[in-house]
């Protein structure tokens, strides 16, 4: 019963942040479309410079123009996504901790998965997904590549392995900042962002020092790479395998760790505020 409140509860925000963000884009839709446009010309110049050098070469070790811009589009899709859903705080959980907003989250009647949805930009925050599909569909009407029925499911499914992957990294690093508030506010984002510029680069052709910690250590290669030779064919079968059976492992390793976190910060708190209520 308490489950079916909270589901209920998060759709019902989600639908008033929803309304929210369509009302700030109604409300000076000039502007916010100057806004937009910006955004998309901005993401995909900050992607042109490999596919430039791609169709300079004909490709990249083993990838072709297009099936460079496929990997591109499809890293595009996982941020873009990400940012229109949880790209206020709700994607960097070690701010809310680091600025002691966790504490304020204790005295909500709202579970915290629930007060999670705050930030969600479904209109105005969905220029990198669009852009990103536009140039999928781009990709892929180039491709000279013959699709089967089920296509389109495993590309969902792998969109929301890599998507549960970039989430899962976030969590992880953010436990730290129950033990380090100060030092680890901002640990989330620079993961993030990390990850999401280093994606950008096909690893078709690199040594395999270079490839293999681009695939565990640091996973930015589960965000477009891997999954864009598991799209087109180009893994061997127990490699398609590989991205959802990591995000299992760092999915649950992210929720140990945090809950562990949470339950040291429930005992110690947080010191970063002065008597004055300011933050120090």
């Amino acid at each position: 019963m308490v489950g079916k409140i909270t589901i209920k509860r998060y759709f019902k925000l989600l639908k008033i942040y929803a309304k929210m963000d369509l009302a700030s884009l109604m409300r000076d839709m000039k502007f916010m479309a100057v806004v937009i446009t910006a955004d998309i010309v901005s993401n995909i110049s900050s992607i042109s410079g490999i596919f430039l050098l791609a169709w300079k070469f004909g490709g990249i070790g083993g990838m072709d123009r297009f099936e460079v811009l496929f990997m591109l589009a499809y890293g595009n899709i996982v941020m873009g996504f990400l940012n229109m859903m949880g790209g206020c705080n709700a994607l960097f959980p070690s701010r809310i901790i680091g600025r002691g907003q966790w504490e304020h989250m204790f005295i909500m009647p709202l579970p915290y998965v629930v007060q999670l949805t705050v930030g969600i930009f479904p209109f105005t925050g969905s220029s990198n997904l669009l852009s990103g599909i536009a140039l999928l569909c781009v990709a892929v009407h180039n491709m000279d590549v013959v699709l089967p029925w089920w296509w389109l499911g495993t590309l969902i499914f792998q969109l929301i392995v890599s998507m549960v992957i970039v989430v899962s990294l976030s969590y992880l690093f953010s436990s730290l900042a129950f033990y380090a508030p100060v030092q680890c506010e901002e640990i989330s984002s620079t993961v993030i962002y990390s990850v999401e510029h280093t994606r950008t680069f096909p690893l078709s052709g690199m040594p395999l020092y270079i490839k293999y910690p681009l695939l565990t250590i640091f996973p930015a290669g589960l965000m477009a790479w891997f999954p864009t030779m598991i799209l087109l064919g180009k893994t061997f079968v127990f490699g398609n395998f590989y991205p959802a059976i990591f995000a299992l492992i760092v999915s649950f390793t992210a929720a140990y760790f945090f809950k562990k976190g949470f339950r040291y910060y429930v005992k110690k708190g947080i010191n970063r505020y002065v008597s004055g209520g300011h933050r120090s």
